[in-house]
């Protein structure tokens, strides 16, 4: 995989009055599993086959995790990725999945996490309309056929670290982030409509590193977990990213309001 997620060099994250929460963070199988599931684009590619159709990268798909943790990729019916995996019949076809995460809210070092799947490639039996509309409901079932890649690589970089070897049982184990569908739309809201609330909590993000507020702040990410700034000075390399942990994980988007209102009333970054 790449450098650690397009990390700006310099970003670390900052000394706060956290305690235990500090240590809470999603493991590497949620990370995984979340980014997949909603990552910016997701691309598939076949390993040693010359897809046709294909006028440069492999193509963009939507996939969904099943509850075995093989990842189900929707694919055009008439697709040359679903013609090589029907004709796959001794089930030796491999398919790589490459997963891309940019933050939603413009900055510099956009690309917030990759993440990759390597596995054996098949057409998922008993595809049926209602169960492509019920794992990809913002997606026309019609012309759309489902295809199965059972993991036995799972790699993840991101704003967290990197793990190289996710383990697959965990993977299947794990779930998505409870805020990941509207990470996005909420992000766009903070940095649209509370800058004033952002830069009082990153007044917290810096000790030791002097006493002036950054030129500007950036909500980078939200979870369970917690709230993620990009703070930036006046240079291109002066970026620090501050994390903001509740004061415990969120289960539901419900749960998000009062815990940003806590947040905003006094938090400190976590280590």
């Amino acid at each position: 995989m790449s450098d650690t997620a397009n990390r700006p060099a310099g970003t670390s994250t900052a000394d706060g009055t956290a305690t235990a929460q500090a240590d809470r963070a999603p493991t590497a199988a949620e990370r995984l599993r979340t980014l997949l599931e909603h990552a910016s684009s997701v691309v598939l590619d076949v390993p040693g086959v010359d897809l046709a159709d294909r006028p440069g990268p492999p193509p963009l798909v939507d996939c969904a995790v099943l509850p075995d943790g093989a990842v189900a990729v929707l694919a055009e019916e008439a697709s040359s990725l679903h013609r090589i995996a029907a004709l796959a019949r001794d089930g030796r076809m491999r398919g790589e999945l490459d997963a891309v995460d940019v933050a939603p809210v413009p900055m510099p070092h956009r690309i917030r996490g990759r993440a990759a799947a390597q596995g054996r490639l098949t057409v998922l039996a008993r595809a049926t309309p209602a169960r492509i509309a019920s794992l990809f409901p913002h997606r026309p079932a019609a012309g759309h056929v489902l295809l199965c890649l059972e993991p036995d690589h799972l790699a993840v970089e991101d704003l967290w670290g990197a793990e190289c070897c996710v383990d697959p049982a965990r993977f299947a184990a794990a779930a998505p982030d409870p805020l990941a569908r509207e990470e996005a739309g909420l992000l766009q809201h903070l940095d649209a409509a509370h800058a004033d609330a952002l830069h009082r909590l990153a007044r917290h993000a810096a000790p030791g590193r002097g006493a002036r507020t950054p030129h500007t702040v950036r909500p980078v990410a939200l979870d369970r977990h917690g709230l993620r700034l990009r703070l930036l000075g006046p240079g291109p390399d002066d970026l620090l990213d501050a994390r903001y942990a509740f004061a415990s994980p969120l289960h539901s988007p419900e749960e998000l309001p009062a815990a940003m209102r806590r947040l905003f009333a006094g938090g400190h970054p976590s280590r």
